[in-house]
Formats: structure tokens, sequence, C-alpha cells
């Protein structure tokens, strides 16, 4: 018994996340999310980064280098609410960035909300987070602190901004690509306050459009890149080949929205960056003693990986501005709100395939398949084994809808034909993974695909099969980066956090994206999540003994 006491006292003892301290509460979180950010940028790049940027992050921060998405689809809806609920779409319902409704018939897009208007222009869905069916990291925390804490979300995109924004949020924001204003909803707000309205009046969006994008730096910048010249990437309408210089003000007519531009070009990171520093300057973000939530999605490196691809010297130059950006706001916040008084984490919604088209010229396995086709081999199986009919109502997301009321009338179990339905998309060409509804909801399965795909399904909104692609494969063997899938190129993301109480070194450990938000929340003293399945990263929490750093 002595020599088990002595043992335990010992592992106490030298476990940091164990070690009694007085955690100090920041004033201000920062939650900033990359859309499509890959870790390897974080070292690709990193020799050519300023110190000020992601090198601070890192090198005063703790790095999670082996954090993972833990479900299926990884895209960028499910991608920001799982981070700000602390757990999977099985939970928070964002199953897609759209998916397709049965009882509306027709496919909803996940922040649509016909119960509320636009602020700021004068058409299109209003937008909420009425679809996410779980509190956020922000709603928790204006609960806790009884309203006082103020929680304003920033991105060009909605889904970006609403999701994070959560349901109790005081501003989420993000860009018309129409006019080049930032708007919100009556969800959020009644109208624009001030500030954002003196931010449009500015029209930072327009001079943007009207810079040339040409190389940051010189060549030795992209050594890690391909050259500017090749043929993995998507031409603009107007120009004759993806190489740099590209003038968005000649390209815009042909290729609408007239701020398109701000999407696939750095420029986008650049306004945004504008937009927090307004809000930091205007608000009263991190002014008192009240924890505060700010949360920022950097939609443009999406765009430009999709339509130049991971390799490129167009993705290579836009992390360089983008590390500038960074810059730009960590400075802010230390005038604002003060060096040692705020914490910062930052990753991102999903990372992305290398281009398929380089893949396969290069001799890596890769393949491509028809939807089309195969829903209609599909539904030409069913009628074959079941009977004339339209048994196949929709496919989305890779999932197939079948026609529930048609299966009634013919007295044919749910359970049957979907089964018959997985067993022929088993033998297709290029598909790895196929499950059906009720086996994903009656099945315990903790690794693999099935586990994602399982923590993927929220049952209103899911479909009766889900088929999974062999690694690689895609619609087309084409341009441009692609993501969504279960694999490591898809679920594999930087996670850094800094700041106040976060203790400088590199964690190796697995964790999932649904330990951010319990891991923020005990950082903030707030309440989890109310569907929050993560759990919070120790590392992060542990300060190492005075006077020591964990990082090498």
């Amino acid at each position: 018994m002595t020599k088990y006491l002595l043992l335990t006292a010992a592992l106490f003892a030298s476990a940091p996340a164990l070690r009694a301290q007085n955690r100090p509460t920041p004033k201000l979180l920062v939650g900033i999310m990359v859309d499509q950010m890959r870790p390897d940028y974080l070292t690709r790049f990193a020799d050519d980064f300023g110190p000020d940027g992601f090198n601070r992050l890192r090198r005063e921060g703790m790095e999670c280098r082996n954090t993972h998405y833990n479900y299926i689809p990884t895209v960028t809806g499910p991608g920001h609410s799982s981070v700000y609920t602390g757990t999977t779409p099985r939970y928070h319902g964002i199953v897609g960035n759209s998916w397709y409704d049965r009882r509306l018939r027709h496919d909803v897009y996940c922040t649509d909300d016909t119960t509320v208007q636009l602020v700021g222009t004068a058409k299109g869905m209003g937008v909420s987070a009425r679809n996410q069916v779980s509190t956020t990291l922000g709603d928790e925390l204006k609960m806790t602190y009884g309203g006082r804490s103020k929680v304003l979300a920033l991105s060009l995109k909605d889904r970006a901004s609403a999701l994070p924004a959560g349901h109790m949020a005081d501003g989420a924001y993000w860009l018309d690509t129409n006019t080049g204003d930032f708007i919100s909803s009556t969800f959020y707000v009644p109208q624009l306050p001030a500030w954002v309205s003196e931010f449009n009046a500015q029209k930072k969006a327009a001079a943007y459009r009207s810079q040339i994008w040409t190389p940051l730096r010189g060549p030795e910048a992209y050594r890690n890149s391909l050259p500017d010249s090749n043929r993995y990437e998507r031409i603009f309408k107007g120009k004759a080949a993806a190489t740099f210089p590209y003038d968005f003000n000649k390209l815009a007519p042909q290729n609408p929205p007239a701020f398109e531009s701000m999407y696939t070009s750095p420029f986008g990171d650049d306004l945004l960056t504008d937009l927090a520093l307004a809000a930091l300057k205007n608000t009263d973000l991190g002014r008192d003693d009240v924890p505060d939530l700010l949360a920022i999605s950097f939609s443009s490196p999406d765009a430009v990986g999709h339509t130049f691809g991971p390799l490129s010297k167009e993705e290579n130059d836009l992390y360089l501005r983008l590390d500038l950006d960074l810059a730009r706001l960590l400075q802010a916040l230390d005038q604002t709100v003060g060096k040692g008084n705020y914490t910062v984490f930052l990753t991102a919604d999903h990372g992305a395939s290398e281009v398929t088209r380089y893949l396969a010229d290069h001799q890596a396995p890769v393949g491509s398949y028809s939807q089309a086709a195969l829903n209609q081999a599909a539904n030409a199986h069913l009628t074959a084994q079941l009977g004339p009919g339209q048994w196949i109502e929709a496919e989305r997301n890779h999932m197939y809808y079948l026609n529930r009321p048609l299966l009634a009338q013919h007295k044919i179990e749910l359970a049957h034909a979907q089964q018959v339905l997985a067993e022929f998309l088993r033998d297709q060409p290029g598909i790895a993974q196929v499950n059906t509804t009720s086996q994903l909801l009656n099945a315990g399965y903790t690794t693999g695909l099935e586990a994602r795909l399982q923590m993927g399904l929220y049952y209103p909104r899911f479909g009766d099969v889900r088929f999974e692609l062999l690694p690689g494969w895609t619609g087309d063997i084409g341009v441009g980066a692609s993501h969504g899938t279960g694999y490591a190129y898809d679920t594999h993301v930087p996670l850094l956090w800094w700041g106040m109480g976060i203790p400088a070194g590199v964690s190796y450990a697995p964790h999932t994206i649904t330990d951010i938000a319990p891991t923020a929340a005990m950082i903030v003293n707030s309440k989890l999540p109310s569907a929050c399945t993560g759990q919070p990263i120790v590392e992060v929490l542990s300060s190492p003994p005075a006077g020591k750093s964990r990082r090498k």
C-alpha cells in the first residue's frame, strides 16, 4: 500500500495538468478560423513568415499538432459549428453547408431563416444560427455572466459568422459580394450599428479590388510551391493563364458577382482584418473584467485553395499576406485590450486534398466517377429489385434519400430498401465505405470511417444510405483543391493557443476539434455548450513549473 501511495503521489507531482494553479480570466477570447488551412502551411512557409504573426503564436503559445475532425463531412458549416459548440453534427444538427429537407422537399442552406430579414441590403434569404440545435461557447458566456459578456462574429461568409456567433450574440457580420458592404440580419441586430455603417461608407472593398495582385516577395519565398505557370489551376474568365498578375477590376465583369475577388484573392483577408480592427476600436470588447468573445473567420484561403490548389504560388502568397494581417490583428489587440489580457486560439474548419490532376500526373492513387451516372444506375437497380418507381427522392453530400411515401405505398420496409441500395453501392468502382442510416443509428463504432459517418448523422436531416469514396477519388480529376472526406488530408487541421494563461509548448497527443470549446470554456470560466461532447485539452490549461517552458 505504501508503495502504491508513493507511486500515486509521484504521478500527481509530475503531471502539470494536476498542479494546483489560480488561472486568471482573460478580458477577451479571440477565436480565429482559417477556412481550408492545413497544418503543413505552418511549417512550409515558416521561414518566410515574419516574427509577429503565425510564428509569434507558435513561438510563445501551445501548438497542438495532432488535431483532427472526427466526423464526415469536413466542410465549412459543420466545421464552424463543431468548433464553437464542442460537438459533432450528430448533436448540433449542421450536417452540411446544405441538406435535403424531406418535409419541404427541397434543399435548405445551413443558415437559412425565413423568420428574419437581412440588415444592410435589400434582398436575400434571412440568416441566423437557428438551424444549429446546440448552444455555443458565446451563448454560454452570455448566460454565465448575466448577459454582460459581449459576443461578436466576423467573416466574409454568412455561415462562418452566424454559426460561431450562435443564438445570443451582440452582432454577426458578413460580406455582401454584390455591394462590397458588410451586412447582418434581424436575428442579431435591428439595424447596422454606426461603426459598421461608417466602415461600409469607406468603400474599402472597392479600393482593394482596384489593387493588382502581384507576388509579395521575391522567388526565394515560393521555393516550396509549384511554378506560377502549371496545369493545376483554374483560369479566370478574361485571362489566358492562371498566372500573376491579377487585375480584378478588369476581371470583375466576367467573374461575377462584383466583389467575388474578395474571396479569390488575399485582399478579402485584408478587408476582414480592417473590419476586426474597426470593431476593436469602436466597441468596448475586452474593456472590462467580464470576458468577451470575438470570433473571426478568414474565408479567402478556401476560395484561393479551390481555385489554385495547396501547392500553388497563389496559395503561398496568400499565406504570406495573411501572416501580416494576423500580425496587424495581434498588434491591435495589444494596444486596445492590452498585452497579457487576452487569449487566442487559431484553427481551421477543414483541410484540403492535393489537386487530383497533380496526383494523377505523379502516379499517386486517384480516380473519378460520375455522380449523375451513379444516381441513374442506383435507381435502376432499385427498380429491378423493388419494382417500377422513382425510389430515390434526392442525393446530397454522398447521401441518398429514399422515397419513403413510395416505400410505404408498396409496403416495403425502409431498412430492406436501404440494404438493397447499400449492397449495390458497395460493388461500384471508387466506393470505399457504405452505411445505411439504420446501421449508423444502432451500431457502436469507435474508429474508422464508420465512426466519423456516425458522428455526422443528425437523423432529421440525414439520408438513408451514405457512401464514402476511396482516398483521392473525386467527381473529376481536375484543377484546384477539394475537401469533405473523412481522410487525414481533410480532417487534420492546425490548432494554436496563445496569450493569457497559455504555456509555451508543443503537443503531439491526439485531439479532436470538439475539444476546443470545452478548453475555451475552462479558460473563460463559463458553462459548456449544451451538447458538448469534447474534453478540455490539459496541455493548454496547465502551466509549466516557474521559469521553465515546454517548447524546445
